[in-house]
């Protein structure tokens, strides 16, 4: 199964990288594979530390950052760095988990590193997802391969999703939306 979140690594420079990633893991969560494509800055820092920050959120607006790169300014800085080295902590998310990499697979565009867990830190209770968050965590889906898609395909999606958040959204929600028309504004022409 993949779980949609959010990953930290750390960059050559010493700063956080933020990506939107939905690792392959079992039920349990004991086995995790990471999967970013080798031309990626994820893919990069990965490979070079081996390490990141796996984070569980209930944020439709975090993802909706993360994936437009708005996640690096002061105000989404994380509230603290582990101890041992192994990366950021988004102070935003439920649940942060500390993985190694014990095994890279590099035949493909996409690269598989196998990970695992190196503890579990609760940070606040899940609070959940509605339709708005869930049509954001979509949105932020396909903006992310907005250049692979049809653009009528993206319209008629936006169109269905739009609909969605305004029936159920809160202020959050409707700014997550905004962002995504921004970052869509093309095809709303």
């Amino acid at each position: 199964m993949v779980v949609e979140g959010i990953l930290t690594t750390e960059s050559e420079d010493g700063s956080m990288h933020v990506a939107p990633i939905g690792p392959h893991v079992d039920r349990g969560m004991a086995s995790w594979v990471l999967k970013p494509f080798q031309t990626s800055r994820t893919f990069a820092n990965l490979h070079r530390q081996s390490r990141a920050v796996f984070h569980i959120v209930d944020d439709g607006l975090l993802m909706v950052q993360s994936v437009l790169g708005m996640c690096n300014a002061p105000e989404y800085a994380p509230s603290a760095r582990l101890e041992n080295a192994f990366g950021w902590i988004l102070h935003d998310a439920c649940r942060a988990i500390p993985l190694r990499v014990t095994a890279w697979d590099l035949e493909n565009e996409r690269a598989a590193a196998t990970c695992v867990e190196v503890e579990r830190i609760d940070l606040k209770p899940f609070w959940g997802w509605n339709r708005a968050s869930n049509s954001l965590l979509e949105l932020s889906i396909l903006v992310s391969r907005k250049h692979l898609l049809d653009q009528d395909s993206l319209r008629q999606q936006l169109e269905q999703h739009r609909t969605i958040i305004h029936k159920t959204a809160g202020d959050r929600e409707l700014l997550g939306l905004q962002l995504i028309e921004r970052a869509l504004l093309p095809l709303n022409s």
